[in-house]
């Protein structure tokens, strides 16, 4: 057990909150909730609805992706993430976790976790489940009724296939649970559906989301006449170690062999078996002599092939992986935020949402199935200039044809050192042929605030957040200014706060930029269950009246990858009657997480949920999100795909209140009438069939709706 003094804190990752130590007290409590996660899901996790959608990237950009769809995967394997190659990035590796670490952070989830009624059973099952997982074959303990009935149904596509045997552990057998073995991914491939080439209809998402949800309800309420502790996900580990060093045996001696009948036939060992070519076969056998009067597993766990240079080449599930895989299930189990985090990966992570820059194209690539398509080249960026279209299909990068290849693989292929030619072959929808086109890369700057003059819109700012990171207020102020000294006349009009696709961030950054715009009211309300079980109120964040706030009209524009500290300022701005919210309904996390790093370990944190936060109407949007006063579909006809909110995701924290409503909701009518009249978006947007950048419509129509509003609330 990890030990802490009374009224003692652990040590918490609180980025930029403080400087220096915190005190015990009121003062610690206030930073619990001085940090948001940056993306709001597990990286790289997808539910299994999402494969048909379409991810996008920047081209040559390689480390700006974001997924079309937020979502999750039981934990299990290890985390990793897609680099600008075909190789994953092991967050993981070279990091120690073993039962130590896991028992610490079940101590911080009993101490720190917002809800105190935590299904543990639920917990302890997924922990040992994701253990299990970690096997050749993968396996997880399943209810005998629901392995009855899901086996040989159409919907596993082949998953309940494979071998299924009672269970028993430490000489104990478990009533009514069954381990089954996975079938391998290549079975799993085959038997799986063929997908359509193209975005699923909203009917075919939802219908899937259905069958999901009812088999996981069908999951859980099978188990629910079963028992399961920690007393049996202890045994579980036990049988899970037994069962990696065997397959650790296994490999070595599969190695060893390969190795041999290389050296019989008087030809040098493959790359990968120079561990085991490496010394002569007879000095093998009489090391393994030795061995066989030793009982019980090998000492190493971890089977460790390498290649010639010493580098390794493959790696066989240890029990520290198990550990690990367990601790992220178990996390998992309580809510969708609550995770262990490499810190090589969250720092990483940071650094991305803030400024960056790339050597590259300038262009957002996307994938369907195995087509690489250009969704927008950027303005006035080399793919632009070079003539590059929407919609264009990449077929080859310098002659070499990536049809099939991973995207990320493209980009790396694309991206290169500025003032290099890079030569992209192209089909086009109307010509014949393909076409060849040679694009000169360039040193391209990623920012984290953008913004610009809207000149279809006189008088229109336009300002964009990636996320809210420690500079972000910072930012905004001067990006504002730039624009105002760019306007007609020195002064804005009004100004589009655009926080779509954006997860989030730091809790005082979202208060600071709500703040600029605010004379008065509540911004935020966090309640956490540290400070209430001490007697402690809520902590209420009011706005403070300053010369410098802004007071032009405003609009935030948003979408369901809004969410977090963008939902705070949405509702901040929109319920103290400031100014409306556009766009589509917002992904619905009202919860806050704190970092914490662990006493046994540096080189990851523990994220857990520890309070939720309020709007200033008093109500939480947990789930609910923030609506709209105004709905605007990103395309012109009006159609919006269904989205990926919190409420998709399994195990999330149950909503609380019901939408509310917005008090700017009475000057939409007007509003409406005006835009019907001399609305610009649907002209503008419209102007070109094919054009080489697709208008933003849904900017557009804000912008529309905007500048009826400063005619509006001045009196014209």
């Amino acid at each position: 057990m990890v030990a802490h003094r009374p009224n003692q804190w652990p040590t918490a990752r609180l980025s930029h909150a403080s400087a220096g130590a915190p005190s015990p007290g009121a003062a610690q409590i206030r930073l619990f909730a001085s940090i948001l996660l940056l993306a709001v899901v597990l990286a790289g996790c997808k539910q299994r609805e999402q494969a048909p959608r379409t991810g996008a990237t920047l081209a040559a950009a390689g480390d700006q992706a974001y997924s079309a769809e937020k979502g999750q995967a039981p934990a299990g394997k290890p985390d990793v993430a897609k680099s600008d190659s075909d190789e994953p990035v092991d967050y993981w590796k070279g990091v120690r976790f073993d039962a130590h670490n896991f028992e610490e952070v079940t101590d911080y989830v009993a101490t720190y976790y917002i809800d105190t009624t935590v299904d543990k059973k639920r917990a302890w099952i997924a922990a040992a489940n994701s253990a299990l997982s970690m096997m050749e074959p993968s396996g997880e303990l399943l209810p005998a009724t629901f392995m009855t009935a899901r086996r040989g149904h159409a919907d596993e596509e082949g998953r309940m296939d494979g071998n299924f045997a009672a269970f028993s552990c430490g000489g104990k057998g478990y009533k009514g649970v069954v381990l089954h073995r996975v079938p391998g991914l290549a079975y799993l491939k085959h038997m799986r559906k063929e997908r359509p080439d193209r975005r699923l209809t909203d009917k075919e998402i939802l219908d899937l989301r259905a069958k999901s949800k009812k088999r996981y309800q069908a999951y859980r309420s099978a188990w629910k006449p079963l028992s399961f502790s920690k007393a049996e996900f202890e045994c579980v580990m036990g049988f899970v170690k037994l069962e990696l060093a065997k397959d650790a045996k296994k490999r070595l001696k599969s190695e060893a062999e390969t190795a041999a009948k290389a050296a019989k036939a008087g030809k040098k060992p493959a790359k990968g078996d120079k561990k085991a070519g490496a010394k002569s076969v007879a000095a093998k056998k009489n090391k393994a002599k030795k061995k066989k009067k030793k009982k019980g597993p090998p000492p190493a766990l971890y089977a460790k092939l390498v290649d010639d240079e010493g580098t390794r080449r493959d790696w066989t599930p240890d029990i520290n992986r198990a550990w690990l895989a367990a601790s992220s299930a178990y996390l998992y189990a309580l809510d969708p935020h609550s995770a262990v985090i490499p810190r090589k990966q969250w720092d990483e992570s940071t650094r991305r949402t803030q400024d960056s820059s790339f050597e590259g194209i300038g262009a957002v690539l996307t994938q369907r199935r195995d087509r690489t398509i250009v969704e927008n080249p950027m303005e006035g960026l080399p793919a632009w200039s070079a003539g590059v279209r929407a919609g264009d299909q990449i077929l080859k990068v310098d002659g070499v044809d990536i049809r099939g290849w991973l995207l990320g693989k493209v980009v790396k292929r694309i991206r290169g050192k500025k003032h290099t030619v890079v030569k992209l072959t192209i089909a086009r929808e109307g010509e014949p042929k393909p076409l060849l086109i040679g694009i000169k890369r360039a040193h391209i700057p990623i920012k984290n605030v953008t913004g610009k003059l809207i000149p279809t819109h006189p008088g229109i700012g336009h300002v964009k957040m990636s996320g809210f990171v420690p500079h972000s207020a910072k930012d905004l102020k001067q990006k504002i200014e730039e624009l105002r000294r760019k306007a007609p006349g020195g002064q804005l009009k009004g100004l589009v706060l655009d926080l779509r696709r954006n997860s989030g961030g730091l809790l005082n950054r979202a208060i600071d930029i709500a703040d600029m715009f605010l004379k008065r009211g509540i911004v935020v309300t966090v309640k956490s269950r540290r400070r209430m079980r001490r007697g402690g109120g809520p902590e209420v964040h009011r706005a403070r009246a300053e010369d410098s706030d802004y007071k032009f009209p405003v609009i935030v524009l948003v979408n369901d990858g809004s969410a977090s500290a963008s939902e705070i300022v949405a509702s901040a701005i929109q319920e103290n009657g400031r100014g409306l919210v556009a766009g589509t309904r917002t992904f619905g996390k009202a919860s806050v997480q704190t970092l914490f790093e662990p006493a046994l370990h540096l080189d990851y944190y523990i994220k857990l949920t520890v309070a939720r936060y309020y709007a200033p109407s008093g109500r939480t949007i947990q789930v609910t999100g923030v609506h709209p006063d105004i709905t605007i579909s990103p395309k012109v006809d009006g159609k919006t795909h269904v989205g990926f909110r919190e409420e998709n995701l399994t195990n999330h924290l149950e909503p609380i209140d019901p939408p509310g409503k917005s008090p700017m909701a009475q000057m939409v009518p007007a509003l409406d009438k005006c835009v019907a009249r001399s609305g610009k978006a649907k002209t503008i947007a419209t102007k070109e069939p094919k054009p080489q950048i697709q208008p933003d419509y849904q900017l557009l129509r804000t912008a529309d709706y905007l500048t009826c509003l400063a005619r509006l609330q001045a009196g014209r």
